[in-house]
């Protein structure tokens, strides 16, 4: 019996390592030197009044141009979700997207980034947790492995 709390409790604790907060920027290599991904994905978000401004930004760290492939005019996700977990907000809900292949091209050392206002009308003050992605499904040409690479959830507070 005590094993399995043993394993219970690794298994925890290897899924709440998995889930921090932050952006997927580039990461530090051994003995400290500065080994850049090719990839940073960076999410800000800003109260104004009653709306959240949220930017996403990617930055290409490759020497060379790239292209980003979205499976439809939808490039990106918005959801907001209450302390309960119930979703409160979803950026394509109602909405109509192109169901074409879009490709944007990122020069060396570039960014682009995309800017959505959420209403906040209607809501009550408290915390909040808002999960942003872009819909990239592939990177030049080549599938995207790790979906979760252009995803991140932050804690926010309503006031």
């Amino acid at each position: 019996m005590k094993k399995i709390y043993i394993w219970v409790g690794m298994v925890l604790l290897l899924i709440l390592s998995a889930c921090g907060q932050g952006s997927n920027s580039p990461t530090t290599g051994i003995g400290g030197e500065e080994e850049v991904s090719d990839w940073s994905y960076d999410v800000e978000v800003d109260q104004r009044d009653d709306e959240l401004d949220v930017t996403m930004t990617v930055t290409n760290h490759q020497e060379n141009e790239s292209n980003l492939d979205f499976s439809s005019g939808q490039k990106y996700e918005i959801t907001l979700r209450d302390e309960s977990g119930e979703e409160v907000y979803r950026y394509s809900e109602g909405k109509m997207f192109t169901m074409a292949i879009v490709i944007e091209t990122v020069s060396p050392g570039e960014s682009l980034s995309f800017t959505e206002k959420v209403s906040l009308e209607g809501l009550e003050e408290g915390e909040y947790e808002l999960e942003a992605e872009l819909l990239i499904i592939a990177i030049d040409g080549k599938e995207l492995e790790d979906r979760d690479m252009f995803k991140e959830v932050l804690k926010i507070g309503i006031e």
